[in-house]
C-alpha cells in the first residue's frame, strides 16, 4: 500500500537537498562577485567591520541587506573598487616591494570608520 504522505516527504527532502547545494542567491551585489559563497561573503563583511571598526548597520539595514538606503553602502562600493584598482595596479601605486595582502581598507582606515586626513 502506497502512502501519499511518504511521497510528499520524499519530494520535500529532495527539494531541500537541491536548494542546500544550489549556489547562493545574494541580491544586489554590484561590486563583489555574484558567485561569492556565503562563507566568502561573511568573511569579507567581517573584514570590513574589523578594518573600519563598525557594525553591519553602518552600511546595511538589518535583515534587508540588499537595500541601498544607507549612504555608507554606496561609499563602501566606491572604496571596494578603489582597493581592487590599487591591487590591480599595485606597481603603479606602491612599487614592486609592496605585498598585495597589505592593500586593504585598513591601510587608510586603521580601524576607524572615517580615515584620518593626510597632512603633509
Amino acid at each position: 500500500m502506497r502512502h501519499p504522505s511518504l511521497s510528499v516527504i520524499f519530494l520535500a527532502v529532495s527539494l531541500l537537498g537541491v536548494t542546500a547545494f544550489a549556489g547562493p542567491e545574494h541580491k544586489n551585489l554590484q561590486v563583489l562577485p555574484k558567485t561569492i559563497t556565503n562563507d566568502e561573503l561573511k568573511k569579507t563583511m567581517d573584514g570590513f567591520t574589523e578594518q573600519l571598526g563598525v557594525k553591519c548597520t553602518f552600511c546595511h539595514v538589518i535583515d534587508q541587506y540588499d537595500k541601498d538606503e544607507r549612504p555608507h553602502k554606496a561609499d563602501a562600493r566606491r572604496m571596494i573598487k578603489l582597493v581592487q584598482d590599487m591591487k590591480a595596479k599595485k606597481a603603479d601605486y606602491f612599487g614592486p616591494r609592496t605585498k598585495e595582502a597589505v592593500i586593504t581598507c585598513s591601510m587608510c582606515h586603521k580601524g576607524k570608520a572615517e580615515p584620518e586626513p593626510f597632512v603633509p
